[in-house]
């Protein structure tokens, strides 16, 4: 599977719940990723450290898990 493939995967499987497949549910408080201007980094830390309601996933995804999911997850921005 390809990484993007992953990505969308563990996404579905993990955040899909709180933000939706397209990243725009918004239950529980979850932002809509869809208008995110966080930058990579940013993101990467916020899925590994949590932030509100949003749990830290450091000990439930791999390094190379949350990358894959903020890669998918970059690709949910609206273009604007």
């Amino acid at each position: 599977m390809s990484a993007e493939g992953k990505g969308a995967e563990l996404f579905n499987a993990n955040c899909a719940l709180c933000h939706g497949r397209k990243g725009d549910l918004g239950m529980n408080g979850a932002k809509d990723l869809g208008l995110s201007s966080l930058t990579r980094v940013e993101m990467i830390a916020m899925v590994t450290n949590g932030k509100g309601a949003m749990m830290p996933y450091k000990n439930v995804l791999t390094p190379k898990q949350i990358e894959a999911v903020v890669d998918h997850v970059r690709t949910l921005r609206k273009a604007g």
